[in-house]
C-alpha cells in the first residue's frame, strides 16, 4: 500500500457505525413519504438520507484504502452535497405553512409573495449545489493538493456561504412567519402544524451550524485542525445532519399538513418538483 492521502488516521468502526445510523433514518423516511404517506413533494429529505449512506458506505471503503483518490472522493463528495437535499426539505415547507395557516390577505412575508417562497429557496439551493458540486470535483481530482486543491476549496467555499446566505434569509423568513402566524393564523388551520415548524426551525439551525463548520474548515486549507482532527468532522457535520433527518421523521410533515395541496397551492408544488428534479 502507497502513502495515505488522508491527512488523519480515519476511524474505520465509526464509519460503519455512521452508515448504519444513517440507513435507520433513510428507511424510515422512505416508508413514510412513500408508502404511508405518499407525500411525494417530500422525496429530498429521503435523497438525503440515502446520498449520506452512500458516503459513509464509500467512507469504509475509502478507509481501507488510504492511497486510492476514487473512493476518497466519492465518499467526500456524498457527504458535502447530500446536506443540500436536507435543507431543501425545509424549503420546500415554508409556503406549504403559509398558505395553511395565514389567512388569505396576507400573501407576502418582507416583500416576498408566499407562494413563491419555496421557488426562490430552491433556486438557490440549485445554485449553491452546482457550486460546490464543482468545488468538490475540482479539489478531488487533484487530491485535494497542489492549484486544484486551491482552486477547488475557493469554488466549494462560494458554494457554502452561497448556502448559508440563503439559510440565514430563510429562517429570517420563517420567524417572520411565525409571528404572523401567533397573531393572525387561520382558525381553521391544520392542527399541528407547530410540530411541523419545529422540525423546519431544528433542521434549518444544524444545516446552518454545518454550513458554518465547513466554511471554516476550508478557509483554514488543507492544514488547518478540521482537516487534521476527525473528531470535528463527526461532531459538527455527521451528528447534525443525522439530527435533521431524525427531525423529519419525528415529525413529518405529512403527517400534519394536507397532503393533497389546495388550488392555491398547485402551481408552487408542481413548479417545486420541476425545480428539484433537474439536480
Amino acid at each position: 500500500m502507497g502513502e495515505s492521502i488522508w491527512t488523519y488516521d480515519p476511524n474505520y468502526p465509526v464509519s460503519i457505525v455512521f452508515a448504519v445510523f444513517y440507513a435507520i433514518p433513510m428507511f424510515v423516511q422512505g416508508y413514510q413519504t412513500f408508502i404511508r404517506y405518499r407525500s411525494y413533494y417530500f422525496w429530498v429529505v429521503f435523497v438525503g438520507a440515502f446520498l449520506e449512506v452512500g458516503g459513509y458506505a464509500a467512507r469504509t471503503v475509502a478507509i481501507k484504502h488510504l492511497d486510492q483518490i476514487p473512493p476518497y472522493a466519492v465518499q467526500s463528495s456524498l457527504v458535502i452535497i447530500a446536506p443540500i437535499f436536507i435543507g431543501a426539505g425545509d424549503y420546500m415547507l415554508v409556503s406549504r405553512l403559509c398558505l395553511a395557516v395565514l389567512p388569505s390577505h396576507l400573501t407576502r412575508i418582507y416583500g416576498f409573495s408566499t407562494r413563491k417562497l419555496t421557488r426562490i429557496f430552491i433556486t438557490c439551493d440549485i445554485i449553491s449545489l452546482l457550486i460546490q458540486v464543482s468545488g468538490s470535483g475540482i479539489a478531488s481530482s487533484g487530491n485535494w493538493e497542489g492549484s486544484n486543491a486551491t482552486l477547488g476549496e475557493n469554488v466549494l467555499i462560494a458554494g457554502l456561504a452561497t448556502q448559508l446566505a440563503a439559510f440565514l434569509f430563510f429562517v429570517g423568513i420563517l420567524r417572520r412567519f411565525h409571528q404572523l402566524a401567533n397573531t393572525e393564523g387561520r382558525a381553521d388551520a391544520p392542527r399541528g402544524w407547530r410540530k411541523v415548524l419545529l422540525a423546519v426551525y431544528v433542521s434549518s439551525g444544524l444545516v446552518i451550524i454545518r454550513c458554518i463548520y465547513r466554511l471554516i474548515e476550508f478557509a483554514l486549507g488543507i492544514d488547518g485542525y478540521p482537516f487534521e482532527h476527525e473528531w470535528m468532522f463527526y461532531v459538527m457535520d455527521s451528528a447534525p445532519m443525522l439530527i435533521a433527518i431524525i427531525m423529519f421523521c419525528i415529525y413529518h410533515p405529512a403527517r400534519y399538513l394536507p397532503n393533497q395541496p389546495s388550488e392555491k397551492m398547485t402551481d408552487d408544488t408542481q413548479l417545486e418538483s420541476r425545480l428539484v428534479s433537474k439536480v
